[in-house]
């Protein structure tokens, strides 16, 4: 399942996207629904279901069904992923300049950046500044700078890296650093009970006024708490 976003809220987001790299045709290929509005990760988490949870997502993850995931196991599948992702990156870029080119003339404006982040944010009853976001999408793709971005130069920009097109998702060292948490006896691999133990760990760290309900809004300021104290250490 590619399709889960995690920014490292709580453990059983960063095992959702450690189980999110299997490809689709591989024996432990993960059969979880794309996260939208009342799912898993889009609504709010109860406590008690957090371990049958990290149970299902474990079992996807323990390639050779040992009852222990390893660092090796992970890798295996985030190789796969990566692979099945950049396969998929230019149907992705496609589908990203459409979503933006909304007249469809085949160019992007400021003018339709700042309409878009502006019903978003109406939607959410909140208000943006307009031309935000100017030095940011166009210094990356808009390589003659005047003000438009073609399908050319979006896709040059996608091509390079400049805009990313691939799934989101817990990568490299962020997995490698809940695993070590995780793993409490350092031998290495990670059992049900050390995954499950360290999900409700982070599930309590997060729930602010500890009424065992994770909602979006305390995801989100853990996550902020959880970069900003990264960059402090």
């Amino acid at each position: 399942m590619s399709r889960v976003i995690v920014g490292g809220l709580c453990f059983a987001a960063s095992f959702a996207a450690s189980a999110a790299v299997a490809a689709p045709d591989s024996p432990t290929a993960p059969t979880l629904p794309k996260p939208a509005r009342g799912s898993f990760f889009a609504s709010n988490q109860n406590r008690v279901d957090l371990p049958a949870h990290i149970e299902r997502l474990f079992k996807e993850l323990d390639s050779n069904h040992d009852g222990f995931v390893t660092k090796d196991e992970i890798a295996a599948q985030q190789q796969r992923f990566d692979e099945r992702a950049a396969k998929a990156a230019p149907k992705r870029a496609e589908k990203m300049f459409d979503r933006m080119d909304t007249d469809h003339d085949g160019k992007i404006t400021q003018a339709e950046i700042d309409a878009a982040r502006a019903a978003r944010a109406a939607a959410k009853g909140k208000t943006v500044k307009a031309g935000r976001g100017r030095s940011s999408l166009f210094a990356r793709a808009d390589a003659n700078k005047d003000g438009i971005i073609t399908r050319a130069e979006f896709d040059a920009a996608a091509a390079s890296g400049k805009i990313k097109v691939r799934h989101a998702n817990m990568r490299g060292s962020a997995i490698v650093r809940m695993f070590d948490t995780a793993d409490t006896n350092k031998d290495g691999r990670l059992s049900l009970e050390e995954a499950q133990q360290a999900a409700l760990r982070q599930f309590d760290a997060a729930d602010l006024n500890r009424d065992g309900v994770l909602t979006p809004s305390e995801r989100r300021q853990a996550s902020k708490a959880n970069r900003t104290k990264r960059l402090a250490g």
